[in-house]
């Protein structure tokens, strides 16, 4: 339950009590109250007939104070130390203040606000509760082991021992809030407290009921109005029992649990307490379900013993509350405590958007639970329509009402409509409140806007072209919604690269839609999807892409020939087959270890060829791309070439040639010391090597007598092979060649072989 914090009483205005407009009853708070002029607390009573609040403050005080009922203008009347229980006479003309340190009862005029007289108790018997029933002041008097119940009469005869029981210390005593012969008395007895009733009159006591009642923590308790049952306060086992005074057995339930450190009943049978603990008490009646108000109290200040009262008319709710040592005390005062706040709450499916429906539920809340057999929060309620076609309010009249249930405690209003489709919506409730309910008013403003539902769009994502295909889409709003507008659709495909209407679609109830096409163009075809809103909602937009199928052109590319030199000219001609509506190709070459380039770019001619010359110095491939069109698709077709480099050799420095058979040999003496073999190999490229072969003639036959692995060139790109003369067998037949290979990545050549070079190496020297 929300808690309604307490005014300060110099203030004299409870705020938020009267009108709710939040979510819950505004608190209303002063968190230090009225500070007394008194360093602790022990009793209040009121006396509205005088216009007076008086408050004792018990030992080590030594006066009692005196305020207004707005706890304002404070005095003191002196010369009463220690006071403690405090008690108004039947007719009110005297107040009653225990001074258990002066064994003696006090009695103050409460014209004058002096002391009229002062009647002793006897010594040793310190006088503390007091209470007025049947014409009888009686006090609990004694100390802690021993104590009892006495009497003052109005002649001023004291009289002891008035309860022929004992008691194991100063019993409490309480009465009803209006003059009567009820009254009951209770002492702490260890976990348990002592609780005796008793009829008073004429002077004495009759016995009604005793019993012990579990109450380990006993600080407060009181009878009701009507005198027949008690109300128990007990922080430590909070209940909210009523003890019948017939007989101390419980007799049903309060309508909260009674777990303060003070209970006080109004006259009406309203009581003060709290199921909340000591930070807040509040205000309940007797019977049924729920409160008026709970009031709270800021930290540190708690509640104190005896530190609730009423107001006799009930207009007012006094409270003191004290530190946690107990001093401190502050004055509390709750203004119109006897009826219950009540919030307002509506209920519409927010935001609106122009033009829809609406449900609107204007309902109630409150501690206070209706009485039994009540249907409807009682009173009357009145709402009204605004918005910018009637800004002054129209009523509205043909609300419909739920009855109470469980899911909707007081019943509830409902208006039905349509939002409008443009400007502001509200409604203002206003509720007269009725008995103990207070009246409250609360203007809801419902959004009206356009908004942006979601789309989504489900589309294949491949499709055959000149095939029906389907698309289908979901608008989702977050609430019902009104059917307006269309979706437009615009479609874009290598025919209309800007984009062309493709018609539009309409929206079902539930959101869907679907669009059904069959695409003439091939490739991507991209739909966007607009929802233009209508008149109550913002534009969406979703897309989805298709990729249509297109047939696969003919198309080659091919060279005059696979092998050239370098230098080279090389015919390349792509030749592309049937497409639709594109006949432009694009050639390209590409160096072996080089990107690619452009070689040319072009229609092809009527047999569908288009040609180009290119001069050649590596391997290089060759490609044709054409880059498709509504019907057929992009495609691309490569060749390769290569080179085949040039060689050349030379042999240092033979003196003459001879012939066997038709073989041409050269010749060197061994005196030359050494053969010297230089080959070049055109174009060369770098990371490429050479290897070196010699074979000898012998048994008819020539076999491989040394070899050269695979060498780098030197720089003047000439390779020279030198091998000594004097290994060569005399008059014997030779020959050598070399063998280039290429880098092993990016070889612009392929391998190349020389020729044979043949020789002889005579002995001695030339003659």
């Amino acid at each position: 339950m929300k808690r309604a914090r307490l005014s300060s009483p110099a203030a004299a205005v409870l705020v938020g009590l009267t009108a709710v407009v939040g979510p819950g009853a505004v608190d209303a708070h002063a968190g230090s109250g009225t500070p007394l002029p008194i360093a602790h607390f022990s009793h209040l009573v009121v006396d509205a007939r005088h216009g007076h609040l008086f408050i004792s403050g018990g030992a080590g005080t030594d006066g009692i104070v005196v305020t207004d009922l707005d706890g304002a203008n404070p005095t003191t009347i002196g010369g009463e130390p220690g006071a403690t229980g405090l008690a108004l006479s039947g007719d009110g003309s005297a107040l009653y203040a225990a001074l258990p340190g002066q064994d003696a009862i006090a009695a103050i005029s409460t014209e004058s606000l002096t002391e009229s007289a002062r009647y002793g108790t006897g010594a040793d018997t310190h006088p503390d509760s007091l209470a007025v029933a049947g014409g009888t002041l009686w006090f609990g008097y004694g100390s802690a082991g021993a104590g009892g119940i006495g009497s003052l009469s109005a002649d001023g005869t004291v009289t002891l021992r008035q309860d022929p029981g004992s008691w194991p210390a100063p019993p409490m005593l309480a009465t009803t809030p209006t003059p009567s012969g009820a009254l009951a008395a209770a002492a702490q007895t260890g976990t348990t407290s002592a609780f005796v009733t008793y009829r008073a009159g004429d002077g004495t006591l009759t016995r009604q009921a005793e019993k012990a009642l579990p109450v380990p923590d006993l600080s407060d308790f009181a009878l009701t109005a009507d005198g027949q049952h008690l109300a128990v306060s007990s922080w430590a086992h909070p209940t909210g029992d009523r003890y019948r005074t017939s007989d101390l057995t419980a007799d049903g339930r309060f309508a909260m649990p009674v777990a303060a450190k003070a209970v006080a009943v109004a006259p009406d049978g309203t009581l003060a307490g709290c199921g909340c603990g000591g930070d807040a008490f509040e205000a309940f009646p007797e019977t049924g379900e729920g409160f008026y108000e709970e009031y709270a109290y800021d930290s540190p200040v708690r509640m104190a013993a005896h530190g609730l009262a009423w107001a006799p008319d009930g207009s007012r709710l006094y409270s003191v509350g004290v530190d946690a040592s107990g001093g401190t005390p502050t004055l509390h005062i709750g203004r119109d405590p006897e009826t219950a706040w009540v919030h307002l709450y509506g209920v519409t499916a927010t935001p609106l958007a122009p033009g829809e429906a609406y449900a609107f539920r204007a309902g109630f809340d409150s501690p206070l639970s209706l009485d039994a057999g009540q249907t409807m929060m009682p009173g009357t309620v009145r709402i009204t329509r605004y918005d910018d076609a009637d800004p002054d309010g129209v009523p509205i009249t043909d609300w419909t009402t739920t009855r109470a249930s469980v899911a909707d405690f007081f019943g509830a209003y409902h208006v039905t409509g349509t939002a409008p489709l443009s400007g502001p919506l509200s409604f203002r409730v206003d509720y007269s409140g009725s008995g103990r309910y207070r009246p409250v008013s609360r203007t809801f403003d419902i959004p009206v806007a356009k908004y942006a539902p979601t789309m989504e769009v489900t589309a294949p994502s491949t499709a055959g072209r000149a095939a029906p295909m389907t698309i289908s889409g979901k608008l989702t709003w977050p609430h019902d919604h009104v059917t307006t507008g269309a979706v437009h659709v615009v479609k874009t495909d290598l025919a209309h690269p800007s984009g062309s209407s493709a018609g539009t679609v309409q929206v079902a109830a539930d959101g869907g839609f679907t669009f059904h096409d069959t695409p003439a163009t091939g490739a991507a075809n991209t739909y966007a999807f607009t929802y233009d809103g209508g008149t109550s909602y913002l534009p969406a937009k979703a897309s989805a892409t298709v990729q249509v199928s297109r047939a696969t052109p003919a198309l080659t590319v091919a060279t005059d020939a696979k092998s050239y030199h370098s230098g080279a000219t090389v015919k390349v001609t792509a030749h592309l087959g049937t497409t639709y509506t594109s006949r432009s190709v694009t050639l390209y070459d590409q160096l072996a270890g080089g990107s690619r380039t452009q070689l040319k770019t072009g229609r092809v001619d009527a047999h569908g060829n288009l040609v180009a010359s290119f001069k050649i110095s590596g391997n290089t491939v060759f490609s044709a791309a054409f880059t498709g069109d509504g019907r057929y698709a992009p495609r691309t077709v490569t060749t390769g070439v290569t080179v085949a480099p040039t060689t050349r050799t030379r042999t240092q420095y033979p003196l003459t040639t001879t012939r066997v058979g038709s073989t041409t040999y050269q010749v060197f003496y061994k005196s030359e010391i050494n053969l010297g073999y230089d080959v070049r190999v055109t174009p060369r490229q770098p990371g490429g090597c050479l290897t070196v072969y010699v074979e000898h003639y012998y048994s008819g036959a020539w076999h491989p007598t040394t070899s050269q692995s695979c060498v780098p060139w030197y720089e003047d790109d000439w390779y020279d092979y030198v091998r000594a003369l004097k290994l060569f067998t005399g008059n014997d037949r030779y020959r050598i060649r070399g063998h280039y290979t290429p880098p092993a990545t990016h070889a612009r050549t392929t391998s190349a072989w020389t020729g044979w070079t043949y020789l002889i190496v005579r002995p001695g020297n030339p003659s």
